[in-house]
């Protein structure tokens, strides 16, 4: 049962990145605010041109990491099947391209005493460990981190109790826990980049305080913070600092009374593009670099609120912006691409440390307003939520998260992923597909095995963490895209990927695992009809073939065809094809996921007669017939594939 499709396409599949879809006009009656954003997008725009040279300095630009985000709580951070989320998050990053991820870790999420007060202390030594967890396993993708720490969300962390508890505490305790709870996470944590609050007014709302901080009462607070992790040795590692919203009433004297702080950096939340508070943003970063400090923004999207909700009082204007319930829809995506267009630019002009959008979902999938226009926030979220992972899972991104991936890719490319499902890590031995920009002088594809080390005037290396080197053989390589096979010879662990092309070189950090399976797609994009075989072996021991597929001649994309299990007595395998899965260490850990029952392996292995392409096959059980579609994943070691569809009549 060992055989192949039968033809070399499988070979030079990887997923396309979609075209940018057009975007549905804004309902009437937020027409105006549409037309007041674009012309304020484009106000900013204008200067950005006219002020930067072109120059592209290093940047660590990012993403916001939802599923480790501390305002969830112990209960959901700690609960079964919380962790898988963060990984498949992280891995998914890389059809985006980032070098960075940001997430919060506040107030009291690691301060011992507060578990003492909450009754549950048994719960704060595994809360240090999820956020080590969470940066080791960034810094092994080859992402750095910002976290953030400020304090937590009542309204957001339910299962807490948040605002009884701020009661208690006096605002010295308040600074003395805080800074107790950013000692934890420079000390044990490590990330990149820690940011002691951009949100003066927010966390002033959150204590529950009757007026907000003033620029010295702030700025002392983050001062007497900074003092405690320089006196306990904190200097260089991680990179300490603070700043203000870009909303911020008075937000120039808040930042000079941050200047004298003691901080590395001056951090930016920027979610407001109105009364020309892009251009004043760019001023704030201006007067940071005059006194000498680093730049960074580590949160910012393009919240849609009116000139008129950002007069209003300081926690109207917090109100304002965390209260919009319009982000998710899908005609706002040629705005926000925009806006992040701009905000990379903004980074290479003022020379940021990072950029940090937020949040990561829409860079996969937005809502249809025709129908999520009428449904609750809550719906609306949940909607959401799930879109993005089902994209996630299909290596999709909206035509935002394409924007943005093209935006930051002069930098940030080569990104290597999974020919088969779009997704990292990939797997020693498997077949990958590398995305970047200037790859090489021209197309060209390989036309004999074995296969060559050089195409187009391009070839690519693997460095492992042991320093062994390794040339990857060649399917195709192009301007944009180098198909490729990982070498088995390499060790699992962080790598370096090498592009050597006609006009230099490119390098990008990539993660080897043992096992990362992915499933071939009849479309060639990791999703849809599974690329798939079908064999009966009939009572008198005939044998029927079929593909599990057809492709139509006019263009159009390809779909499941009908799977008949045969008769009394005759049994059907399905033979899939995928990557990354022939270094599974036992047969038995290799399981196929259809229509909700999970089924053994029969085959797990490759093809012995293509480069990196793998073979699972699998017995159907009878009570599959007359199911209809069905989906399908393959899981090597309880790391699930791609999911695809097949059909049985």
């Amino acid at each position: 049962m060992k055989r192949s499709l039968g033809f070399c396409l499988l070979l030079m599949l990887a997923p396309a990145r979609p075209a940018a879809a057009q975007c549905s006009s804004a309902p009437a009656s937020l027409g105006a605010l549409c037309n007041q954003l674009q012309s304020d997008l484009d106000s900013f725009n204008t200067a950005i041109t006219t002020g930067w040279n072109g120059v592209k300095t290093p940047v660590a630009f990012g993403t916001e990491v939802t599923t480790a985000d501390c305002n969830r709580g112990p209960a959901t951070l700690l609960a079964p099947g919380a962790w898988s989320q963060v990984l498949s998050q992280l891995n998914a990053f890389a059809l985006v391209g980032v070098q960075s991820v940001t997430t919060c870790i506040g107030f009291p999420t690691l301060y011992q005493p507060f578990y003492e007060y909450n009754n549950d202390p048994q719960d704060y030594a595994p809360m240090v460990a999820f956020y080590q967890k969470f940066v080791s396993e960034a810094h092994q993708r080859g992402l750095k981190v910002v976290i953030e720490t400020s304090v937590l969300f009542p309204s957001i962390a339910t299962d807490l109790p948040l605002t009884q508890y701020y009661a208690t505490l006096s605002p010295t305790q308040v600074t003395a826990g805080r800074g107790e709870n950013a000692l934890v996470i420079a000390q044990q944590v490590q990330p990149d980049w820690l940011n002691l609050g951009s949100e003066p007014d927010t966390q002033a709302a959150l204590l529950g305080l009757p007026a907000e901080y003033t620029p010295q009462e702030y700025a002392t607070e983050i001062a007497t913070i900074t003092s405690q992790l320089r006196g306990a040795g904190i200097n260089g590692k991680p990179l300490i600092g603070a700043g203000i919203g870009n909303w911020q009433t008075n937000g120039s004297s808040y930042l000079q009374a941050l200047l004298g702080a003691g901080t590395d950096y001056i951090d930016l939340h920027i979610y407001s593009a109105n009364l020309n508070l892009l251009p004043l943003a760019a001023t704030y970063l201006d007067t940071a670099r005059a006194a000498g400090k680093r730049v960074g923004i580590s949160e910012a999207w393009l919240k849609k609120v009116t000139d008129a909700q950002m007069e209003g009082s300081e926690y109207a204007i917090i109100q304002a912006l965390s209260g919009d319930p319009y982000d998710n829809f899908s005609f706002w995506e040629p705005l926000d691409s925009e806006f992040l267009d701009e905000l990379v630019k903004l980074s290479y002009w003022k020379n940021l440390d990072f950029l940090s959008p937020f949040s990561y979902s829409w860079f996969f999938a937005y809502l249809d307003y025709d129908q999520y226009g009428n449904a609750t926030v809550a719906q609306q979220t949940t909607a959401e939520n799930t879109a993005a992972s089902a994209a996630m899972r299909a290596g999709e991104l909206s035509s935002v998260g394409q924007s943005y991936a093209a935006a930051i890719g002069p930098v940030n490319w080569p990104v290597t992923v999974s020919a088969a499902s779009g997704t990292a890590p990939v797997a020693r031995g498997s077949i990958v597909a590398i995305y970047g920009s200037n790859l090489a002088s021209n197309a060209a594809a390989a036309t004999s095995v074995p296969l060559p080390y050089t195409l187009a005037g391009s070839s690519a290396t693997v460095t492992d963490d042991t320093g062994s080197q390794a040339a990857l053989p060649l399917f195709y390589a192009g301007p944009q895209q180098i198909n490729a096979q990982v070498p088995d010879s390499v060790n699992a662990g962080p790598a370096v990927l090498t592009i050597t092309t006609p006009s230099g070189g490119a390098q990008s950090t990539v993660t080897l695992a043992a096992v990362a399976p992915g499933l071939f797609a009849a479309n060639g994009n990791g999703q849809g009809a599974a690329a798939a075989q079908f064999v009966t072996t009939h009572a008198d021991g005939t044998q029927t073939f079929g593909n599990a597929f057809t492709c139509p001649s006019a263009p159009g994309p390809c779909t499941t065809a009908p799977i008949n299990l045969g008769g009394p007595g005759d049994q059907t395998a399905l033979v899939l094809y995928g990557t990354g899965i022939r270094n599974r260490a036992a047969l038995s850990d290799v399981t196929v996921e259809i229509g909700g029952q999970s089924l053994p392996a029969a085959y797990a292995g490759p093809v012995a007669t293509l480069v990196g392409l793998d073979q699972v096959n699998v017995f159907l059980p009878n009570s599959l017939a007359g199911s209809g579609t069905a989906n399908l994943s393959v899981s090597v070691a309880g790391t699930p594939s791609n999911i695809l569809t097949v059909t049985f009549q």
